[in-house]
């Protein structure tokens, strides 16, 4: 083929040559057809975004994160105005959002995101949100302010709905009654199934009324000819071998039925955490996209053609947005290494005081934070093992060595790229 194409390009056109040319576009068409994207969907999840008039990064709010699980809140705000810019500039197809939204459900952070995600679809890209565990009812909701907090006030469901109208409920084929689910078109022949599995009824699990819904809409999409990508906020399936109890719905062998008899693609979920990609018995993809507050700051890239469904992440380039935006504080020019070094920080320190009875604590200490990052970011395949450390680990106590012990036990594969033959 590449040799018939360099005669074609090379030197004049003859007559044959022209016959030649004319015969393999005809033959290029469909195959170019088959290739071209028929949609790009961005997806990300947990960005427990917190509005900045709800903490002045004083000592409880900087204590509270650095005993946390490695999201670098002190630059909430800075990070998702850098991915506001960053979906704008590349102008995906839409932008699916599956939830835990904001930090801690407060009333103020769930408005001050809408209305950067207003800039997202007044640039023509329409966006789909979910409620978390963390959006709705929330009793954590506060303001905090040096050593000390306020409470504030949360949403209801019925509130996130009218904060969030825009973005999926209005223009929505179908909402359920019972829930936040709905179902939207993405094009004549895809279709989203945004499934809420955090009403205050049922938590972590889909309603029965939910399910027959479901069902419903499936029926339907299958009837009109379309796919279905469906999302959810918790897991379909178990990620982990450890944590499953309260990651997985808790009804999920429903769920993962019904989807086997579907026309539903994959499952787009989150909460863990985790960059991590799992199949259910049927052969269906459960995608669980890390947390975009966490290193590696990353989200999720499909994209649609013909024949098949691709899947990548891309981190915020926040470090390109805070020199475009003039900005002179180093941890966001070089925010990827900021990010990382608070993640490592928060696992040294978890480890530091989980080990007992070793003479060198920091050496196991380096190596959990080192697989533990490499566990976050979906990336096992990079994690250099060391069987000595490993050893010393197996011989302290408590949940740390067990989590590791689940850790070392995942394949050493990339978890960020996948692609399915439709």
């Amino acid at each position: 083929m590449y040799a018939i194409m360099d005669y074609l390009f090379s030197g004049g056109r003859s007559p044959m040559k022209k016959c030649l040319f004319l015969c393999l576009s005809l033959l290029l068409v469909p195959v170019l057809a088959l290739c071209e994207p028929r949609a790009v969907l961005f997806t990300a999840t947990d960005l427990h975004y917190i509005a900045p008039t709800l903490t002045d990064n004083g000592a409880l709010f900087t204590d509270l994160i650095e005993q946390g699980d490695g999201k670098a809140m002190a630059y909430s705000d800075a990070l998702i105005e850098a991915f506001v810019a960053q979906v704008i500039a590349e102008k995906p197809d839409a932008l699916i959002l599956s939830g835990d939204l904001t930090f801690n459900g407060a009333r103020e952070s769930h408005e001050a995101l809408s209305l950067r995600l207003a800039r997202v679809r007044d640039a023509g890209i329409p966006v789909f949100v979910l409620p978390g565990n963390h959006d709705l009812n929330s009793s954590s909701a506060a303001r905090f302010e040096g050593d000390g907090y306020t409470r504030v006030d949360g949403v209801t469901a019925g509130e996130f709905a009218a904060l969030y109208h825009a973005f999926g409920f209005d223009g929505a084929l179908s909402r359920d009654a019972d829930s936040l689910s709905y179902v939207a078109a993405l094009s004549d022949d895809l279709r989203l199934l945004m499934l809420d599995v955090n009403t205050s009824a049922a938590p972590n699990a889909v309603l029965k009324g939910t399910l027959s819904w479901a069902r419903r809409q499936l029926m339907q999409a299958q009837a009109d000819g379309c796919r279905v990508i469906a999302v959810s906020h918790q897991n379909l399936i178990d990620h982990s071998g450890l944590l499953s109890s309260g990651f997985t719905i808790r009804n999920a062998d429903a769920l993962r039925r019904l989807y086997a008899v579907s026309p539903v693609l994959c499952n787009l979920s989150g909460h863990i955490h985790l960059q991590h990609m799992g199949q259910t018995d049927s052969g269906l993809w459960d995608i669980a996209t890390s947390s975009l507050a966490v290193s590696p700051n990353q989200y999720g890239v499909l994209t649609l053609t013909a024949d098949a469904l691709t899947y990548r992440t891309a981190p915020v380039r926040v470090s390109d947005w805070a020199a475009a935006q003039g900005l002179s504080d180093p941890n966001l020019l070089d925010f990827a290494a900021y990010s990382a070094d608070f993640f490592r920080a928060c696992c040294l320190r978890q480890a530091l005081s989980a080990i007992a009875g070793d003479d060198a604590p920091e050496q196991l200490a380096d190596f959990f934070a080192a697989a533990n990052a490499a566990y976050f970011s979906g990336r096992m395949d990079t994690l250099a093992r060391d069987s000595a450390l490993e050893k010393r680990w197996q011989a302290q106590s408590g949940f740390l060595p067990l989590y590791l012990a689940d850790i070392l036990s995942q394949p050493p594969v990339n978890q960020c790229e996948l692609t399915l033959s439709l």
